[in-house]
C-alpha cells in the first residue's frame, strides 16, 4: 500500500502549526505579567505598569519589603498592648523581610530555584502570622496587614515563574 508522503508531511506540518498557536494562546501576555497572579488588581497597583517580568518581580518584591517593614513597626507598637499572636507576627515579619532580601539577590543572580524557595518562605511567614492572629479576640491592623502581605507575596511568587533566567 503506497503512502502519499506529500499528504503526510503537510498534515504533520498543519498539526504542528495548530499546536504552536494553541500553546501561544495559553501563554500569558508578557505585556501584562499580572495575568498569572491570583490577585491581578493588587499586582497591577504594585508593579506600576512594568512589562519587563524581571523588573516587575523586582518592583513587587521591593514594595512587599516596604510594606513588611511598615507592618513590623506596627506590630512592635501593638506588642505593648497585645501579646501572643502579635509576637509571632513580629518574628515572622522579620523572617519574611530576610527572605525577601534574599529573593532580590536571587533575581539579580538569575537563581530561579532559590528565588522560589525564598518567596515561598516569605509566603509561609505571612500565613503563620495570620493563623496566630486568628486565635486573638480582636482582629487588628496586624492581622489585616498579614492578609495583604500574603496576597502580595503570592503575586511575587507567581511573577517569579515568568522571570527570565
Amino acid at each position: 500500500m503506497p503512502i502519499n508522503l506529500n499528504i503526510t508531511v503537510r498534515t504533520i506540518f498543519l498539526l504542528l502549526v495548530a499546536s504552536c498557536q494553541s500553546a501561544a494562546a495559553l501563554r500569558p501576555s508578557l505585556s501584562e505579567p499580572c495575568m498569572v497572579t491570583d490577585f491581578p488588581a493588587l499586582c497591577r497597583g504594585t508593579i506600576n505598569g512594568q512589562t519587563n517580568v524581571n523588573a516587575a518581580t523586582d518592583v513587587a518584591i521591593r514594595e512587599l519589603m516596604k510594606r513588611t517593614r511598615h507592618a513590623r513597626d506596627i506590630a512592635k507598637k501593638e506588642l505593648r498592648v497585645l501579646d501572643g499572636g502579635v509576637a509571632t507576627c513580629l518574628s515572622n515579619f522579620n523572617s519574611a523581610f530576610d527572605n525577601l532580601d534574599k529573593a532580590l539577590k536571587n533575581v539579580k543572580e538569575n537563581d530561579g530555584f532559590s528565588l522560589n524557595i525564598n518567596l515561598s518562605a516569605a509566603l509561609t511567614d505571612y500565613d503563620t502570622c495570620s493563623e496566630a492572629m486568628k486565635g486573638s479576640k480582636e482582629i487588628n491592623v496586624v492581622y489585616k496587614s498579614a492578609g495583604v502581605l500574603y496576597k502580595m507575596a503570592d503575586n511575587c511568587l507567581a511573577l517569579s515563574t515568568l522571570v527570565k533566567l
